[in-house]
């Protein structure tokens, strides 16, 4: 082996000695130092993408964490406002309720009061009739004559009628008469005195002249109206009529020369009031302000105002006689029955109360008279 190993030195050297072409040598360093930094700009980039990629998931999945939060949370506020409507519709049927029967517990008093008050009443009427259970029996007599009397002042006071209150007031008189009481001698006297007060007033036949007044408002349309000049034309023509005798050919001709000169112009003499003949509308207003006053004089009759019942009364009569007919049957008619309307005499009522009516409320309440003192007490 050791021969050997000389030959291949011995090789190798001759090879040495040997005369080398030129070739470019290329150094192999910088290839190794090229590729450590490809490998780093790779990597860098991979742990850039790789970095980008985690920020894009994470913020896709914060933006979906977000919005999973925002539903949750509409979620959680709908159904806070469901619950809070849930428990609002028992709370307001709770305050409905609490409302109802407070009004029922103000009704249920209401109704205790009313019927507090009902038995109240119930027991004084149950005194009363004890009371009425142990008076006389002719106590209804008593109650039926201040009745009476009551009707009486109404018809007196309200309807203006004397003669029906002085028939109620004797009908009172007779009740307390089948009494048969000596201690009602007061009452009947005071009784006996109102009867006296009312007679005294001059009874008017207030129906009987209303509907009088009403036949005068339907003869108005029949009374012709008053037709001026309408007599002296018909004398004038009754004077102009020509005489058959010769003597009187004077006359004639005085009667051929004013009718020619009648043809030209008219000359004559009224010696009556000038009234203008109306038109028929005028005539309508005419007729209707009679028709009014004649009213008014009906209503002053109900109320016993004797002023207005005359002045109405005149006043028709003088339209009448200015604007009518005089000689028409119906105009003269008519003007006698307001003449004789006219001097009509309505009293005035001065009786003010009846001196019954205290001796009576006693007798109703006390079944006796009392003296003044004991019935203000």
């Amino acid at each position: 082996m050791d021969n050997e190993k000389p030959e291949v030195e011995r090789n190798m050297s001759a090879e040495s000695d040997l005369p080398q072409p030129e070739t470019e040598v290329i150094s192999p360093a910088p290839a190794t130092e090229r590729t450590p930094k490809a490998n780093s700009s790779l990597a860098l980039r991979l742990v850039v993408l790789i970095t980008f990629v985690i920020a894009v998931l994470a913020c896709v999945g914060s933006g979906y964490l977000y919005w999973q939060l925002q539903l949750q949370s509409q979620q959680t506020s709908s159904m806070a406002t469901s619950m809070q409507q849930a428990l609002q519709a028992p709370e307001n049927e709770l305050r409905q309720l609490a409302q109802q029967l407070q009004q029922s517990q103000q009704a249920s008093a209401n109704q205790q009061t009313t019927i507090e008050a009902l038995l109240q009443s119930d027991q004084q009427l149950q005194s009363k009739i004890a009371t009425l259970a142990q008076r006389h029996p002719n106590h209804w007599l008593a109650a039926e004559a201040e009745y009476l009397v009551r009707i009486a002042g109404r018809k007196l006071w309200l309807e203006k009628d004397p003669q029906t209150a002085v028939g109620l007031l004797q009908a009172a008189d007779e009740r307390i008469a089948a009494m048969q009481e000596p201690s009602l001698v007061p009452l009947r006297k005071a009784l006996a005195q109102d009867i006296a007060n009312v007679q005294d007033i001059k009874t008017v036949d207030i129906a009987g002249t209303v509907f009088t007044l009403d036949g005068i408002i339907g003869k108005l349309d029949k009374m012709p109206l008053h037709q001026l000049g309408q007599h002296e034309q018909t004398a004038d023509e009754n004077s102009q009529q020509m005489s058959d005798s010769v003597s009187d050919w004077k006359s004639n001709l005085a009667k051929t020369w004013k009718a020619l000169t009648e043809d030209f112009f008219t000359i004559r003499k009224i010696n009556t009031d000038i009234t203008p003949l109306l038109s028929p509308k005028q005539e309508w207003y005419l007729e209707e302000n009679i028709r009014n006053k004649l009213l008014q004089a009906q209503l002053a009759l109900y109320q016993y105002n004797a002023l207005n019942y005359r002045q109405s009364i005149t006043m028709a009569r003088k339209w009448i006689q200015q604007y009518y007919d005089l000689e028409d049957e119906h105009t003269q008619e008519v003007l006698q029955a307001l003449q004789a309307l006219v001097n009509l005499t309505l009293d005035p009522i001065n009786v003010q109360q009846f001196q019954c009516s205290a001796q009576l409320k006693q007798l109703v309440t006390y079944g006796k008279l009392v003296p003044a003192t004991e019935a203000e007490q």
